[in-house]
């Protein structure tokens, strides 16, 4: 994971990732945004214990600060040396602190110790078997009663043949992902353009949705809901510009996920059918079509539709 991480977050790049830079990307304005939502109505509560993978330069880290009040603690973890002192230095809480660490190996917590885990844009930077050991750490530090909720890219973003300036990848990369028998661990980069100027290196490593249903349950993980996050095209066109789009996706690009303690559920605090047709299907219902708000760069957060439009 490091060679990655390295990679796309360093001195050269951070200016792109740091405070509300990092909300004026495509993964900020369609993914962030509504996550950020998300947590503060219907996950993060006062006085909780948040535990950021992967926070970056910190900005999305410190708004869940604020969401626990002073009462609550909120950890970032980030591996780049560069991001971390960016966190520390700009993005600054009481209730907030930073800490070294890679997400893909032994987290320096202690056993259930956190309310929430959160996750923006870490997963698909994983390989599968970074992605397993993640997970179960996961499982290892929330608390019985706890929830994680990740934001990553979309099983089925590159099934569709969709053309963008301001989220683009590398054609020979998603050739050879489509021409793949297997396509499990396929790294596809590109780059990422940013509203206020500038655009950076990303890359996609591919899972399919069967790839990490199967990592949660060996984690000890269960899906509880999960929400397809879409690029609309008034948004985009808003935002980037109509020379930016020469064509939309059909697909979600986005992709975020909830996931409990299977052994709560099994004990019967959640829903027992759900675990019994993950475990055994893996294929829970997909909740399609969901509407969630998006929060526009110097705006109040308004309710807008994610459905695809084009």
């Amino acid at each position: 994971m490091s060679a990655l991480v390295n990679g796309l977050y360093n001195n050269q790049s951070i200016q792109q990732w740091q405070n509300e830079r990092t909300m004026l990307h495509s993964s900020g304005i369609w993914g962030r945004g509504p996550m950020l939502e998300y947590l503060a109505n219907e996950v993060v509560n006062a006085g909780d214990v948040v535990i950021d993978l992967g926070a970056g330069a910190g900005y999305p880290t410190l708004q869940i600060a604020g969401m626990t009040g002073a009462v609550g603690n909120v950890i970032g973890i980030e591996l780049s040396e560069a991001m971390l002192e960016a966190a520390r230095s700009h993005c600054r809480a009481a209730n907030l602190s930073f800490q070294r660490g890679d997400i893909s190996q032994p987290l320096p917590l202690e056993d259930e110790c956190a309310d929430v885990v959160t996750g923006f844009m870490v997963l698909h930077n994983l390989h599968r078997a970074e992605m397993r050991r993640t997970l179960s750490e996961v499982e290892r530090v929330l608390k019985p009663s706890g929830r994680a909720v990740f934001l990553t890219m979309h099983p089925d973003a590159f099934e569709s043949q969709w053309d963008l300036q301001f989220l683009s990848y590398d054609l020979s990369a998603l050739q050879r992902y489509r021409n793949a028998v297997d396509k499990e661990d396929t790294e596809v980069p590109g780059r990422a353009r940013n509203i206020a100027g500038g655009e950076n290196a990303i890359a996609t490593i591919y899972h399919s949705r069967c790839s990490v249903v199967e990592a949660l349950s060996d984690a000890g993980l269960v899906l509880t809901d999960e929400r397809d996050l879409w690029i609309d095209l008034e948004t985009a066109v808003q935002m980037f510009g109509t020379d930016s789009i020469r064509r939309m996706p059909t697909t979600p690009i986005y992709w975020m996920l909830t996931l409990t303690k299977s052994s709560v559920v099994a004990n019967g605090h959640a829903d027992a059918a759900l675990l019994d047709s993950f475990i055994s299907e893996h294929q829970p219902v997909r909740r399609r079509g969901r509407r969630l708000s998006h929060i526009s760069p110097g705006a109040e957060p308004a309710q807008t539709s994610l459905e695809q439009t084009a």
